[in-house]
């Protein structure tokens, strides 16, 4: 589902994989801070890739210690932290946010099951899609 988006894309976007356990874990972790559960299609694209970051457009990943001493900048793009202090500043429940741009956000719809993009001021609806590799193909700009 995802190796053909992943190989348009630099290698330098592409980050180690995630053990299962870890997805596990912070899919638990998720559910006991939000009360709704990860979307499948984030959970799959986790166990190929800890995120993705590419021209200013990146996607959360699941980021311990030791990855983040090796990039400190990434611990604001920890898929728990960034959906916390979205929280924290907004009081939008309605979406799980799974990545951002300059402009915008990479959201899944909880209430619509669908993955969209938003724009990161109004929250105005930029695209709508089924599923997550194809929200990812428009975000990242690239040709199926």
């Amino acid at each position: 589902m995802y190796t053909d988006f992943l190989s348009m894309i630099p290698c330098s976007a592409v980050y180690e994989k995630v053990p299962a356990e870890k997805i596990s874990k912070t899919a638990k972790e998720f559910y006991s801070l939000f009360e709704t559960e990860l979307p499948e299609d984030y959970i799959n694209l986790l166990h190929l890739t800890n995120g993705l970051s590419c021209d200013g457009h990146s996607i959360c990943g699941v980021y311990d210690a030791d990855f983040l001493a090796d990039h400190p900048r990434k611990g604001s793009m920890d898929i728990l932290r960034f959906n916390s202090s979205f929280r924290d500043m907004t009081d939008i429940t309605d979406y799980i946010l799974l990545g951002k741009s300059s402009l915008d956000y990479v959201v899944y719809s909880i209430a619509e099951k669908k993955y969209q993009i938003l724009s990161n001021g109004t929250m105005e609806c930029f695209g709508s899609f089924d599923s997550f590799p194809d929200l990812l193909y428009a975000f990242f700009e690239i040709e199926k």
